[in-house]
């Protein structure tokens, strides 16, 4: 294993090679600076495991020349060293990156676990990253299965948007993938080895949605026992997916847009302003636009989230893409599974109103009535999804799969009829939507 090295960053001679030595000592590899100039120096031609910096560098001597400096040293650890041992400036220090904050003179004990810390920190980061690396799909789909054009057009999307900081808001129904959109621009783009933070407003009650988000001090209120993060400090350097964001409570709608205007915010009962940079992805199965109009959603909040529009559609509008996804759920099952063909053609045939969750939680629940059978056939889909299977046993045959076709012409004939052949309303009678509807209209050859 290669030593780790670190860069101490001090003008005084006498320091520099009293705890220089020290550190050599314990095995480091150590390289010291005394200006920004020679910091910038090293920084172009080494990379570091770590870094200690004073703060009072020449030509001020004042903190702000050491503060000036810390930026450049992301994402390496940095343990700040300084005389100047105020509160107020360990928070200024901590919140432009610095890692740890030691007053001067040091304690050898004290320098010893913090930068056994610090060094610890930052190798696990490394091989954090190099795990999701791994962790990304190896293909172009993104984990966004299926052949429909309009599947193909989102992911040309995603690769043109995912690189930019850009805002993007995700709307669809419920069900069709909005979440998995979002951590595609995230994996896909410059933040991907940092955090993806999922929010669902729907889902945190309102009273503690500020402490969720934004974090609190010890004692700011009855229960705050301990500082705590919140989840927007928890993105930082990374994404914040506010999935749901329509159920957002106005009041903290209010506390976003000053955050998304600013970039900083105070936790609840906290003196000190943090900044933090995050991309905003969020998500949303109402038109914000009508509740924009219904005041129940803020304008101004609206055009700052919208940015770039995404939008997920229905399983009933790319019912090519059924199979594929059933196929892919059954396939990573433990022992993997597959869908016969005359299984198939009923998922394809069948409405979705829940969309993928739905084809998703019936699946799982087919794969656990199939045992230790290695097929799914129909008779296990329709009891997943609480229809009467039949008597007999389902087989596979070519037979079965013209009946299954013939079914379904029959009922989509018999629903255009009862509607004097008006598309929509027949569509609704089936339970699947109206581009669904024509799509099965041409797949069995009758007249639009």
């Amino acid at each position: 294993m290669s030593m780790q090295t670190i860069l101490l960053v001090d003008d005084e001679p006498a320091f520099q090679r009293l705890c220089g030595n020290w550190l050599a000592s314990l095995g480091y590899v150590v390289k010291v600076a005394a200006t920004a100039e020679q910091v910038h120096a090293l920084l172009a031609e080494n990379s570091f495991d770590l870094v200690l910096l004073d703060l009072a560098l020449p030509p001020s001597f004042t903190p702000d020349e050491g503060l000036a400096l810390l930026p450049a040293f992301a994402p390496v650890p940095v343990v700040v060293m300084t005389g100047h041992a105020d509160r107020e400036l360990a928070l200024r220090a901590i919140s432009l990156g610095a890692w740890d904050f030691l007053p001067k003179p040091l304690d050898p004990d004290i320098l010893r676990v913090v930068v056994d810390r610090a060094l610890n920190k930052s190798r696990l980061e490394r091989e954090l990253a190099v795990w999701r690396a791994r962790a990304l799909p190896d293909d172009n789909s993104m984990g966004l299965i299926g052949i429909s054009a309009e599947l193909a057009e989102l992911r040309s999307l995603i690769r043109r948007i995912a690189p930019t900081d850009v805002p993007v808001m995700i709307t669809g129904p419920s069900g069709t993938g909005k979440e998995l959109v979002a951590r595609a621009l995230h994996a896909q783009g410059k933040r991907a080895g940092k955090a993806f933070i999922a929010v669902h407003c729907g889902a945190i009650p309102a009273e503690l949605f500020e402490s969720e988000l934004f974090g609190h001090s010890k004692g700011s209120f009855t229960g705050a026992d301990r500082d705590r993060k919140g989840l927007i400090a928890a993105a930082d350097g990374g994404t914040l997916f506010l999935d749901e964001v329509g159920e957002m409570p106005l009041p903290m709608q209010v506390k976003l847009l000053r955050f998304l205007q600013s970039g900083s915010f105070f936790p609840i009962g906290a003196r000190a302003e943090l900044r933090v940079d995050v991309r905003i992805v969020a998500a949303t199965n109402r038109d914000l636009a009508v509740m924009v109009e219904e005041k129940s959603f803020r304008d101004d909040l609206y055009y700052r989230l919208k940015g770039i529009q995404m939008r997920t559609l229905a399983l009933a509008d790319r019912a090519e893409d059924i199979a594929l996804i059933a196929q892919a759920i059954a396939a990573r099952s433990t022992p993997p599974k597959r869908l016969t063909a005359a299984a198939q053609e009923w998922l394809v045939s069948h409405a979705w109103p829940g969309n993928v969750r739905e084809l998703q939680h019936c699946l799982q629940t087919a794969m656990a009535l199939a045992g230790e059978m290695n097929e799914i056939v129909v008779d296990d889909l329709a009891l997943a999804c609480g229809e009467v299977a039949s008597d007999a046993p389902v087989v596979d045959t070519g037979l079965l799969e013209e009946q299954v076709a013939a079914l379904e012409k029959r009922l989509i004939v018999g629903a255009l009829n009862d509607n004097q052949h008006n598309h929509t309303h027949a569509a609704k009678q089936l339970g699947i939507s109206r581009v669904g509807l024509l799509n099965k209209m041409r797949r069995y050859g009758l007249r639009e």
